[in-house]
């Protein structure tokens, strides 16, 4: 598992505008919202992760405004959009590093569309495992699911990475084994999130990035759970306290970074 080297330094540009934030600066993270709407160009963005008052609307045309090092296009399923492989391939001819969250289940009939970049990452989400009694419910399939799309990603030369969400039936250890099961896959990276906001939980996901996440990962985690709700309510010990990285020869090559 690797960190770009264009990931690398779009990390640094959204924690140096994490830290200088005021109240007209960028955010970080830019998210493009469930409903975006790509063929008329208009999408409601999150800016911040926080909408101004109940519809914060911008048209697509005027992203560019906006100078977050790092897009994150997410919703119920941002590949049931006919027009997302476009937008994707603008924004990351644009030089950021732009991420597409998808349960993978209609990546195999969308992943022709798009094409491999150093600066486009398909990121699969994972909420639970199966159960072993194999009983039907909201979760059947969508881990063998994520799984394929997983592999059929990496098969076609795509950067991957997992997203692990806590939820409040994530049962106590179960992103643990999501995280050593999606392992075996190679995949570049893992993201850890929150659902919710909730202190224990928060607690138990920063612990289990500390454990299971490489530094950049971890910080990467961290500014994407910030991006989902309005900074003021969030405590950022993680980013805070801790240093980018520990100097070290080789560190900022292109895939130096082991995940």
């Amino acid at each position: 598992m690797t960190f770009s080297l264009g990931l690398t330094a779009d990390l640094l540009l959204a924690l140096a505008a994490r830290s200088l934030e005021t109240e007209h600066s960028y955010p970080p993270i830019l998210r493009l919202s469930p409903d975006v709407n790509f063929q008329t160009g208009v999408a409601p963005l999150s800016v911040g992760g926080h909408p101004r008052g109940k519809g914060f609307w911008r048209s697509g045309a005027l992203v560019p405004r906006f100078r977050s090092p790092i897009i994150w296009i997410a919703g119920s399923e941002p590949l049931d959009s006919p027009e997302v492989a476009r937008l994707v391939k603008a924004l990351a001819a644009s030089g950021r590093s732009v991420f597409l969250e998808t349960s993978g289940r209609s990546l195999p009939r969308r992943l022709h569309e798009f094409q491999p970049s150093r600066r486009f990452y398909i990121a699969v989400r994972f909420e639970g495992r199966e159960s072993r009694e194999g009983r039907r419910s909201a979760r059947d399939g969508a881990f063998r699911a994520g799984l394929e799309a997983l592999r059929m990603a990496r098969r076609a030369g795509f950067l991957t990475c997992a997203l692990l969400v806590s939820g409040p039936g994530t049962a106590p250890g179960e992103l643990q084994q999501l995280h050593a099961d999606i392992s075996k896959l190679d995949v570049d990276g893992f993201l850890i999130t929150c659902a919710a906001l909730d202190p224990g939980m928060e607690r138990n996901v920063a612990e289990l990035r500390r454990r299971l996440l490489t530094r950049r990962w971890a910080l990467l985690s961290s500014l994407l759970d910030a991006s989902a709700v309005p900074a003021a309510s969030r405590r950022l010990e993680e980013i805070e306290r801790q240093p980018f990285s520990e100097s070290r020869p080789g560190d900022f090559e292109e895939g130096a970074e082991p995940g």
